[in-house]
């Protein structure tokens, strides 16, 4: 599978990405269990570095429901985030309503003309 393929890939549902992402961080911070890995700790205070955040990233890109950079990593530290962040959603669930971007153009384009038609 391509990179690109990959990006349009629908995401997994929360609890499915959830068991995902703690097993890649395991498995790059060469834990035991993914049971060992926190939610809600910072990648690096978990013992990593910025050499095993892009083998994390290596691990995770696959799963993203858009495409995904490794400073999308460091932006999103913890596995909570990360797992909100590769299923395009904020932490509580809901899709970012700040995260707009091609994917989302002609709908962006076509509230635009109606609000514009309603004013005028």
């Amino acid at each position: 599978m391509n990179d690109a393929t990959a990006a349009q890939a629908p995401a997994p549902n929360q609890t499915e990405l959830l068991l995902k992402v703690r097993q890649a961080w395991a498995d790059v911070l060469d834990l035991d269990s993914a049971d060992q890995v926190p939610v809600d700790v910072n990648f690096l205070e978990a013992g990593g570095s910025s050499l095993l955040l892009i083998m994390l990233w290596e691990e995770l890109h696959p799963l993203a429901s858009h495409p995904l950079k490794v400073s999308d990593l460091f932006q999103h530290s913890t596995v909570q985030a990360q797992v909100s962040l590769l299923a395009g959603t904020d932490e509580a669930g809901q899709e970012p309503t700040t995260r707009l971007g091609a994917h989302n153009r002609e709908g962006l384009l076509s509230r635009a003309r109606r609000s514009r038609l309603v004013s005028e």
